[in-house]
Parts: C-alpha cells; sequence; structure tokens
C-alpha cells in the first residue's frame, strides 16, 4: 500500500481501538428521561429545523445552542447545576437522543463544560469593559460550548481522523499562492488552518460552530486562558470569513467525490466498510463498489427527504409573510385580498420546487469506476502510477461575457416581470413572488449540487440544460443572497424562538416537575 493507504488503515485501528476502549470503560446504568410531552416538543422541532435548513448533521447541535442560549443568562451570573440534566431531558423527548443512552458521568461532563465555559464568560467580564466585545466573546462560547456538549453525546474522532486523512491527500496538491483571492493576505503559517476549514466545510458540512471547537482542540487553545483564546478566534473569524477560505472550500468541493466516497465507506459513524477489505486490491474494488451503489441509493433518499424539507420551509415563511404582510396590504390598499397572487405566491415556488426533482438523477456506472479507480490510485500507487492533479477553478471571464451576463440577468427579471403585470400583480405581490421563486430555485440548485458532490467525472451539458440554466441563473443568484442574508438574520426563526419555543418548553418543564411531584407523593402513600 501507499504511505496514504497505511495512514487510512493506522487511523482506522486507532479510531476502533479508541471506542472499543470508551466502551469498555462506560458506565453500565444509563439514565431514562420521562417521556412527558415529547411528542408536542418533536412536532415543533421539525417545524424549528424546517424554518431554519440546516444540514441534518448539524440540528442536534443547533438545538443545544438554543437550550444554551435560553437558560444562560448573560446579564447576571447565575449557577448552572441543573442545566445538563435538563438539556438531555429536552434533547431526548424532541428525539435528538435515543432514551436510556447517557450515564450519570456524561451529564456530570457536560454540567462541568457548562461551568467552566460560562465562568470563562464571566471572568472576561472582569477585564473586558466593551459591551461588543463582550458580545463576540459571548458568541464563541456558545458555539464551543455547544460543540463541547454534543461531543459528549458523540465523539468526533471519525471526523478528525478523516480531516487528517484529507488534509495529507490535499496539501501537497495546493499551493498557498494558487489559493489567495482578492488581494488578501494570508500569512503563510495560516495556510494548514484555511485548508483545514475548507475540508470541514465542504466534505463533512461542518459549521463554523464545529470547525472553531476542532481546531481550538489542534492547537491547544484552552478557554482557561482568556487572552490566547480570545485572540485565536478573532484569527478564525478573520480566516472563516475571507474570499481564500471561500475559494479553497469551492475546489476542495469540486475535487472531493472520491474522498467523500472514502469517509462515509470508512470514517463514518455509520460506515459499512472496514480495514478487512484490504486484503487486496480485487475485495477493496468489490466492496467500494458496493458502497458507492449504496451511496446512489442513499442519495435519492435525501433528494426527496431535501425536496419534502425545502417546500415545508417555502409553506412556512411564505404562510406567516402572506398572513404578515401580504394580506394586510391588499386589504389596506386594494381593499379586498387578491387571491390569484396570493395563491400563486403560496403554492407556485413549492410545485417548482417539487417538479425540479424529476431533473435530478444519480451518476453512472462511468463515475463509479472513475472513483475507484482514483481511489486504487490513492491507496496503492507509487510515484510511477497516475497521479490524480486538483481540478482548479477557470480565471474570471472577459468583460465581454460578464456584460452579456447582466443583459441576461436582466432580460429574465424584465419578462418575469411582464408576466406577472399581465396576472395584476401590485409591487409587494411582486416582490414576494421574486423572493420565493428565487429561494426556490436556489434550494433546488443546492439539491442537484449533492449530485455533482459524488461526480468524478464531468457530464456533457445538451441544449435543454444550456437554456435551463439561462432561465434559472439569475434566480439562482438572488436566492443565494437572500438564503445568505436569511441565515444571518432569520426572521422566522426568531418569531418561532421566542414565541412559540420559550413558552411551549417552560409549560413542558412545568409538566415534567408536576409529574414528578406527583409521584414523591404517590411514594409517601405506600
Amino acid at each position: 500500500m501507499s504511505q496514504l493507504g497505511d495512514l487510512l488503515v493506522d487511523s482506522l485501528t486507532r479510531i476502533d481501538a479508541y471506542e472499543s476502549d470508551v466502551l469498555a470503560k462506560r458506565e453500565k446504568e444509563t439514565i431514562h428521561v420521562p417521556t412527558v410531552g415529547s411528542k408536542l416538543s418533536t412536532a415543533y422541532e421539525q417545524l424549528r429545523n424546517a424554518s431554519e435548513y440546516a444540514e441534518d448533521n448539524l440540528l442536534r447541535q443547533r438545538a443545544i445552542r438554543r437550550y444554551l442560549k435560553r437558560v444562560l443568562s448573560f446579564h447576571d451570573h447565575i449557577g448552572t447545576a441543573p442545566f445538563a440534566e435538563e438539556l438531555v431531558t429536552e434533547l431526548t423527548q424532541s428525539e435528538y437522543l435515543p432514551n436510556d443512552s447517557l450515564t450519570k458521568s456524561d451529564i456530570k461532563t457536560i454540567s462541568s463544560h457548562i461551568k467552566k465555559y460560562y465562568g470563562a464568560y464571566w471572568q472576561y467580564t472582569k477585564i473586558e469593559p466593551h459591551s461588543n466585545k463582550r458580545l463576540k466573546f459571548q458568541e464563541w462560547v456558545l458555539d464551543v460550548l455547544s460543540v463541547r456538549c454534543e461531543q459528549v453525546l458523540q465523539s468526533n474522532i471519525r471526523q478528525l481522523s478523516f480531516t487528517h486523512f484529507a488534509f495529507t491527500y490535499l496539501q501537497p496538491k495546493l499551493t498557498l499562492q494558487k489559493l489567495v483571492r482578492g488581494g488578501e493576505t494570508i500569512d503563510p503559517n495560516d495556510y494548514s488552518i484555511v485548508l483545514y476549514i475548507a475540508i470541514q466545510q465542504a466534505i463533512l458540512k461542518s459549521d463554523a460552530a464545529s470547525i472553531r471547537a476542532a481546531l481550538l482542540d489542534s492547537y491547544r487553545q484552552d478557554i482557561g486562558l482568556i487572552h490566547n483564546f480570545e485572540a485565536f478566534n478573532a484569527k478564525f473569524d478573520s480566516l472563516f470569513d475571507s474570499k481564500t477560505v471561500a475559494y479553497t472550500s469551492r475546489i476542495v468541493s469540486r475535487n472531493g467525490a472520491t474522498l467523500r466516497m472514502l469517509y462515509s465507506g470508512f470514517y463514518a459513524h455509520n460506515a459499512t466498510l472496514s480495514t478487512h477489505v484490504f486484503k487486496s486490491e480485487d475485495s477493496l474494488d468489490y466492496a467500494l463498489r458496493q458502497h458507492v451503489e449504496q451511496e446512489y441509493n442513499a442519495l435519492n433518499k435525501r433528494l426527496d427527504k431535501g425536496i419534502l424539507r425545502s417546500i415545508a420551509f417555502l409553506l412556512i415563511t411564505k404562510s406567516l409573510i402572506g398572513l404578515g404582510i401580504e394580506v394586510p396590504y391588499d386589504i389596506f390598499v386594494e381593499g379586498h385580498i387578491l387571491w390569484l397572487p396570493l395563491i400563486l405566491n403560496l403554492f407556485f415556488p413549492s410545485v417548482f420546487i417539487a417538479i425540479s426533482r424529476l431533473t435530478l438523477s444519480t451518476p453512472t456506472g462511468r463515475n463509479t469506476d472513475a472513483i475507484i479507480a482514483q481511489v486504487r490510485d490513492m491507496l496503492y500507487g507509487d510515484s510511477a502510477s497516475k497521479s490524480y492533479a486538483v481540478r482548479i477553478p477557470r480565471a474570471t471571464p472577459s468583460a465581454a461575457f460578464n456584460l452579456l451576463y447582466a443583459v441576461m440577468f436582466v432580460a429574465v427579471f424584465a419578462g418575469l416581470s411582464y408576466v406577472l403585470y399581465k396576472l395584476q400583480f401590485n409591487i409587494v405581490q411582486g416582490v414576494i413572488f421574486f423572493v420565493f421563486l428565487s429561494t426556490a430555485s436556489f434550494l433546488a440548485f443546492r439539491l442537484s449540487n449533492q449530485i455533482r458532490e459524488i461526480e468524478v467525472t464531468s457530464s456533457s451539458q445538451g441544449s435543454l440544460s444550456l437554456l435551463r440554466d439561462i432561465l434559472y441563473m439569475p434566480f439562482i443568484y438572488v436566492g443565494q443572497q437572500i438564503s445568505y442574508r436569511y441565515s444571518k438574520v432569520n426572521i422566522v426563526a426568531t418569531f418561532l424562538d421566542i414565541l412559540i419555543e420559550l413558552p411551549l418548553k417552560t409549560i413542558l418543564r412545568l409538566a415534567r416537575q408536576w409529574t414528578q411531584f406527583l409521584n414523591s407523593k404517590k411514594d409517601e402513600l405506600i
């Protein structure tokens, strides 16, 4: 095997040893959580997740962060003793966590994390008078603390081991000079951080909080040394938001199909492959081919699920906006509700994204053969074997192409505006239609990108595909901008957090406490 192949086998062996050791030391007695209100809590979380449209692997971490933000006061220093057990209860009742899966030592570990990071924030307030810096430090604390709590529920050793493997493979193929964008100045010593962030973003779909915590571990930055913690996080924010990291992430994503298959096959928590497949190249080829076909089937299921989540997201947000803006505007300005624009605004984007599923299909056997060939070269190749170069995006097109793209952009929007005018849309209804059609186009584009992410071979583009790109690219671009800003200030999610989640979780907590009280009274009567 090659040096990279030896690294893969060695990392899998270390993962197995680590997980076996943790399992052997784990307490046998687990904690059972009462299920009072679990159906209601689960239903709310599904609604909340639909409004946020986050990656599946981030949903539990986001739920932990929302809980911590809700219960931790950053105005008054409060005690944190009951929060760990209450967090586990909420996660179990919302079906983020199987019942009877955690032990008392797990809750004790979570509690110590909460106490440590929350206490560090109040230590920081003693030395930092500026409110803006305090707010930023608070966000860092919530980010890292939410990840630390989830790591108690599920270790991240598999993600870290894969990142090291992917980093070893990609680092020799990419140089910092090729990656720096827009005249940015990147310290050569930070090149490793740039590539690390790109791998986590592009392959593992990690968010800023997960990557932040992983890098803090890698560089041994503990929150106990507050100034070092602050400086490192400030550097991370600067790099994470840079054009260089965004560009590097696109390169890694475009060249990451084979790495994704290796991750899902060997490193993921539900991985189906092990070191036993390395008996020979033929056994690896057979096992890998089976795995790739299974991934194609799993992708089809994810696309179906993604379509349903996208439809739910569009219907929820559009319903709230329709009730809050469109209907009141119609009544106030027009004197009555304009039903045709209202119905089209409500259902057309959802119908559009449902129809787009018909255009999505998984790769062919040619792509499977290319993946297997690349894995074989990666794990068994030597210096004389074929080396797969990393494909770098082409340089920015000429000014003439940019002008043509702008003309196409204006023409498409002008044509649709004319159609809406003929359908008697007013200005507010027209803006809402553009916003939601653009959002639907971007969501459909994101789903189709899941197919491109596992393609090693490039598919040819026909005339229909070219026409589709001409018509939809402007909407995809606008949808991307809307999605980016929406993720920064999610009005619908904020609405749900304040008006539904806070009172709902408070009522459920009181119901659990009342149930415990009644049970204690029953015990007294025995």
